[in-house]
């Protein structure tokens, strides 16, 4: 069984504190640069929202970062997620390789013929 590990810092965790806090800026200020409703940016910043590529440039542009970088940090957390959900391995568990269910196709067709 994998060792558990802590979850990866959240963009909305970023966000707030190294960027929001640090530069005193609100979320509607944010919003405003963004060119976004303030939902949508307070929404990232409280994790209720995964990071869009759109998004993510917007970001990369708003504070001189990259894209990559925004990205990278959702999908860490993306990734993190899925290894640690029980019901998402649980599906997983069930799937097949694409090399395994055509060498079980091919022996199939071989005894019908």
């Amino acid at each position: 069984m994998k060792q558990a590990t802590r979850k990866p810092t959240t963009v909305g965790d970023i966000l707030l504190y190294e960027y929001l806090e640090p530069l005193e800026l609100r979320i509607n200020e944010l919003a405003e640069i963004l060119h976004v409703h303030r939902n949508s940016v307070s929404a990232l910043v409280n994790n209720n929202r995964r990071l869009t590529a759109e998004m993510a440039f917007r970001l990369a542009k708003a504070f001189d970062t990259s894209a990559d970088f925004w990205l990278n940090l959702q999908a860490a957390v993306d990734l993190w997620e899925v290894e640690n959900d029980m019901r998402a391995q649980e599906e997983l568990s069930r799937i097949e390789s694409a090399a395994s269910f055509i060498a079980r196709r091919e022996a199939g067709t071989k005894k019908v013929a």
